[in-house]
C-alpha cells in the first residue's frame, strides 16, 4: 500500500512538473519555439541541484543548462526563469494564507514571511518601474565594469528581464492561470498522497506539512530536513521513502527526454491536447533584433543610457518582428537593413524625425515611378510614412548586386552597356519633357548648397577648419590647390551664367553606382533610394552624382577606414580601380557626345557641390574621417580648375 501511495505521488508530481514545463515554455514561446526536451533535462538537473544545495541555486543552473541551447542566450533563460519563480512566490504566500484561515496549526510565522515576501516583491516592482531611468544607467555602469563580452552578457540579461515582464500581457493570461492550477493542483494532490504514504509508516504528517516542509522558512536543502527535526524523529523508512520521492521523478523526467522520437512526439501532442496551442502559425519576435555582437551592445549602451529615447522606442515598434543581418547605411541619415522574418529575407530602410519625412517623400517617389511604369524600380513590399517616422521594405534578391560590384566582377564591356542603357532610359521616360531653369530656383540652389556648406567647412571641427584656410594642401604628397584658392569656382556670377543652360525635370537625384543595382546573369538593371528636394532639379544633377563615383571615387573612400592630418598635409589609402577609370572614360564620352562643352562644364560643378553637400554629414556624423573627403572636394575642385580654366 505504502509502495502504491508512494508511486501514485510521483505521478502527480511529474504531472504538475508537466504543467510547469508547459508554463514556463509561455515565456519563451513569445520569443522562440521552446525546446522541451532541452526544458525539461534542464528542470530535471535544476531540482537535483535544489535538493542538494541552499537559496535555490539550481534555478541558476536551469536557466544556464537551457539557455545554452536557446537562440536568445542564458540571461535570456535566466529572466524567465526568474518570472516563473516570481509567480510561485504569490501562490505560496497565498496557499500559506489559506491554510492559517482554515486553522492549520504552526505555519503563523512561514505566512507572515511569504505575505512580507511576496509585499516586498511587489514594492520593489513599483520602485523599479518609477525609478527606470537611473535603474537602466545604474545596469549600464555596473555592466561596463566588464569587458565588452560579460558587458553585452549583462546587458542582454537586463533587457531580457525587462521585456520579459513587459511582454507578459502577450501570454494568454487564460492559458496561463489555468497552467498554473493545474501544476498547483496536481502538487497538492502529490503532497496529500505522499503525508499518507508517510504516515504509513508512523510519520504523521498531513499534507500541510508536507507543504510546510518543501516550502517553510526551515526547507532549504535535503540535509536541513535531517538537522532541523522535520524528519529527524522519523522512521528510517519514512526519510527513505522521502528520499524516494525526491529523487524518482528526476530520473524519470531524464528518461523522458531519451524515449524514442515517435513516442516524445506522441506525448507532445498529448500535452498540446491538455492546453491547447493558439490557431495557426506563431510568429516569435525578437528579443533584439541585432545579429552582430557590436550592433547589439551599441544598441543596449544607448538604451540604458537613456540616449535618444523616442529614437529607441521607434526602432523597436517598427524592427520588433524582423531579424537584422546586416547594417548596409552609408552617406545619409536613413538606415539600411538587410533583415529577414517568417516571410523571407528583405532590405528595410527607415528614418525618424526630419529625415522621416525626407524618406516618406522618397517612398511616394518610387511608387510614383512604379505606378507609371517607364523605370525599372525596386520592388516595394511594404512600407508605412507617419508623421516623424517612415520605413519601407524592398524585395531581396541574391543575384542582384550594385553597379559597383557588377563592375568589378564583370567585363567592363557589360558595365559600360549597361550604364549607357540607365541613361538612355532616364533621358527617354524621365527627363523629358524637360522645362527651362529658374533662375529664383538656382538662386535658393546656390544659397544653400553652396555658400552654407562652405560656411560649414570653414567652421568645421576635426581640423577641417583649419584646412579651409590654407592656399595650399598637399593630399597623399600631392600639392592642390585650397579652397582660397578656388574661389572662383563658387562664384554666384559665373554659377548663375552657366547654370541657367540647364535642362530641369524629374531627377533621381541620387545616381551613384551604389544606387544602379544590377542582376548578375541577366544585365538588367533598376534603381532604388532617389533623393528630392534638390532645388534646382536638373538632370545635371544625376549626371555629377554618377560622376561623383566614378571621377571623385566617393565608394572607396568609404571603404577606407583611416586619415591622418598634419597641418595643410592629408595622408591617406586611396585606391582606385582600373574599372572606374575605364567607366569613367566611357560617360565622359557619353556626356561629350550628347551636351555642349558648357553644359559638361555644368555637370562637373554640380558634382563638385555634390561633395560640398557631403561635408555637413561627415562633419556631423564621420569627424574623423571628414578630412580624407574634404581631401575629395579638393581632388575634383582642382580637376574642374584645370579642365575649365578661367576665360
Amino acid at each position: 500500500m505504502t509502495a502504491a501511495l508512494l508511486l501514485a505521488s510521483v505521478a502527480l508530481l511529474l504531472v504538475g512538473h508537466l504543467f510547469r514545463l508547459l508554463r514556463w515554455e509561455q515565456f519563451i514561446r513569445i520569443y522562440e519555439r521552446p525546446l522541451r526536451g532541452v526544458m525539461l533535462r534542464g528542470m530535471a538537473f535544476g531540482y537535483g541541484v535544489n535538493f542538494l544545495l541552499p537559496f535555490h541555486i539550481g534555478d541558476l543552473f536551469r536557466a544556464w543548462f537551457t539557455g545554452r541551447k536557446m537562440k536568445n542566450g542564458v540571461g535570456f533563460a535566466l529572466a524567465t526563469v526568474i518570472m516563473d519563480r516570481f509567480l510561485d512566490v504569490w501562490v505560496v504566500a497565498v496557499l500559506f494564507g489559506v491554510f492559517w484561515l482554515a486553522g492549520a496549526p504552526g505555519i503563523a510565522d512561514e505566512t507572515l514571511y511569504y505575505l512580507v515576501f511576496a509585499l516586498l516583491l511587489a514594492v520593489l516592482l513599483a520602485v523599479v518601474i518609477a525609478l527606470r531611468g537611473p535603474i537602466k544607467r545604474l545596469c549600464l555602469a555596473v555592466c561596463g565594469i566588464f569587458n565588452d563580452t560579460l558587458k553585452l552578457d549583462g546587458l542582454v540579461f537586463c533587457w531580457s528581464l525587462i521585456n520579459t515582464f513587459k511582454d507578459l500581457r502577450r501570454v494568454q493570461m487564460g492559458r496561463l492561470l489555468l497552467n498554473t492550477l493545474l501544476m498547483w493542483a496536481s502538487y497538492l494532490a502529490s503532497y496529500g498522497v505522499l503525508a499518507a504514504a508517510l504516515s504509513g509508516c508512523g510519520a504523521g504528517f498531513g499534507m500541510v506539512d508536507v507543504f510546510t516542509m518543501l516550502f517553510g522558512t526551515d526547507a532549504v536543502d535535503l540535509t536541513s530536513f535531517s538537522l532541523t527535526g522535520q524528519l529527524h524523529a522519523i522512521s528510517p523508512m519514512a526519510q527513505l521513502l522521502m528520499l524516494i520521492w525526491f529523487v524518482l521523478p528526476l530520473l524519470a523526467m531524464w528518461a523522458a527526454t531519451l524515449l524514442p522520437a515517435r513516442l516524445r512526439g506522441g506525448i507532445n501532442r498529448a500535452a498540446a491536447a491538455a492546453v491547447p496551442a493558439p490557431a495557426g502559425r506563431e510568429d516569435y519576435l525578437n528579443l533584439l533584433p541585432q545579429v552582430d555582437p557590436r550592433d547589439r551592445s551599441a544598441f543596449l549602451s544607448q538604451y540604458f543610457g537613456l540616449q535618444n529615447r523616442q529614437y529607441v522606442e521607434q526602432f523597436l515598434r517598427i524592427n520588433r518582428g524582423v531579424t537584422i543581418l546586416e547594417d548596409h547605411s552609408a552617406g545619409s541619415n536613413a538606415t539600411t537593413m538587410l533583415c529577414m522574418d517568417h516571410t523571407g529575407t528583405f532590405w528595410r530602410k527607415y528614418a525618424f524625425g526630419a529625415d522621416g519625412d525626407k524618406l516618406a517623400v522618397q517612398l511616394d517617389w518610387l511608387q510614383d515611378r512604379i505606378r507609371e511604369g517607364r523605370l525599372p524600380i525596386c520592388q516595394i513590399l511594404r512600407g508605412r510614412a507617419e508623421p516623424g517616422c517612415c520605413w519601407y521594405d524592398m524585395a531581396y534578391s541574391p543575384t542582384a548586386v550594385s553597379m559597383f560590384r557588377y563592375l568589378h566582377s564583370n567585363p567592363i564591356e557589360k558595365s559600360a552597356a549597361i550604364l549607357r542603357d540607365v541613361l538612355t532610359t532616364l533621358d527617354k521616360n524621365l527627363y523629358t519633357p524637360a522645362r527651362p531653369a529658374d533662375p529664383a530656383k538656382i538662386d535658393e540652389y546656390l544659397d544653400k548648397k553652396v555658400d552654407a556648406n562652405l560656411a560649414k567647412i570653414r567652421e568645421g571641427r576635426g581640423g577641417l577648419k583649419e584646412l579651409a584656410a590654407y592656399d595650399r594642401v598637399w593630399v597623399n604628397g600631392r600639392a592642390y590647390k585650397g579652397l582660397p584658392a578656388l574661389g572662383r569656382l563658387f562664384d554666384h556670377g559665373r554659377l548663375r551664367r552657366i547654370f541657367a543652360g540647364d535642362p530641369v525635370a524629374t531627377i533621381h537625384g541620387d545616381l551613384t553606382l551604389e544606387n544602379i543595382i544590377c542582376r548578375s546573369g541577366e544585365d538588367s538593371w533598376y534603381l532604388i533610394d532617389p533623393n528630392t528636394g534638390n532645388l534646382h532639379e536638373s538632370p545635371f544633377l544625376d549626371y555629377g552624382k554618377l560622376l561623383q563615383s566614378l571621377h571623385g571615387g566617393y565608394e572607396f573612400m568609404m571603404m577606407t577606414p583611416r586619415v591622418s592630418v598634419h597641418e595643410n598635409h592629408i595622408e591617406f589609402t586611396f585606391t582606385r580601380s582600373a574599372a572606374y577609370d575605364a567607366l569613367f572614360a566611357e560617360v565622359r564620352a557619353y556626356l561629350g557626345s550628347r551636351f555642349a562643352p558648357e553644359q559638361v562644364e555644368s555637370i562637373f560643378l554640380h558634382e563638385l557641390i555634390h561633395w560640398l553637400r557631403l561635408m555637413p554629414y561627415k562633419i556631423n556624423r564621420d569627424r574623423k574621417r571628414a578630412p580624407m573627403f574634404f581631401a575629395g572636394l579638393l581632388m575634383v575642385a582642382n580637376d574642374i580648375d584645370r579642365w575649365y580654366p578661367a576665360q
